[in-house]
Formats: structure tokens, sequence, C-alpha cells
């Protein structure tokens, strides 16, 4: 069975530039994550993006959460996915088609995750 980042990875190749595949997103698991692009906000503030407009449990201040299909205009993916395993590129379904141009990879357009090779 997959892992968790193998699962966002296949999403992410599969639907092209979303949280999944961005540098700044951390995933907690293979659906909602935070993103580290901007400062930490309110616990209330934090839950707002996964369509959650109240928690009975005290929530304390920390990054939005998002899930992983979110796109806004921050994504960036600086991640060299040449750099994996041939079989696990082939796995989540990485194709030169699907490779980042070198003018797409900070920009924001479409390219790939840089999830896979972190540690959580």
């Amino acid at each position: 069975m997959a892992d968790a980042q193998e699962i966002v990875d296949r999403f992410y190749v599969q639907h092209g530039p979303c949280c999944a595949g961005c540098d700044w997103w951390h995933r907690f698991n293979s659906l909602a994550g935070e993103c580290h692009r901007s400062a930490p906000v309110a616990g209330r503030e934090r839950i707002g993006m996964l369509g959650i407009s109240y928690s009975s449990l005290p929530l304390a201040a920390g990054h939005t959460l998002t899930t992983r299909e979110h796109h806004c205009g921050e994504f960036k993916d600086g991640f060299d996915w040449s750099a994996l395993p041939a079989h696990y590129l082939r796995r989540i379904g990485w194709t030169t088609r699907t490779a980042p141009q070198a003018s797409e990879v900070n920009d924001g357009a479409a390219s790939l995750n840089s999830g896979a090779a972190k540690d959580d």
C-alpha cells in the first residue's frame, strides 16, 4: 500500500499545481496540511480553509490548514524530480511531459511536488 507521501505526489502529478505539490505545504496526512508561506494565525483562523466554522476544542495559533487540492497564487515547486528513483516516478505517474520546464519551476506554473524527498 502507498504511504501518505506517495498518495500526495500522485495527486499532484494528476492534478497539477496545488498544495499537494507546493514547497510551502507541510502535510499532516494525505488530505490536509499547513501552509508555511505566511505567518501563523489565530487558532480559529487556521481551520477556515478546511470549511470548519466552529470547534468545541480550543485551537492553538499556527499556520493555515488547507486541503491538498487548494491552489493559491503563492505556489512554488523547486524540487528536482529527476533525482527520485525511476520506479517511484513511474508509480506516481510522472512522465517527462509532466515535468516542469526550467522557466516554470519557481513562478507558480505547472510543475511537480517537493514533498517526496522530505522527511516528516
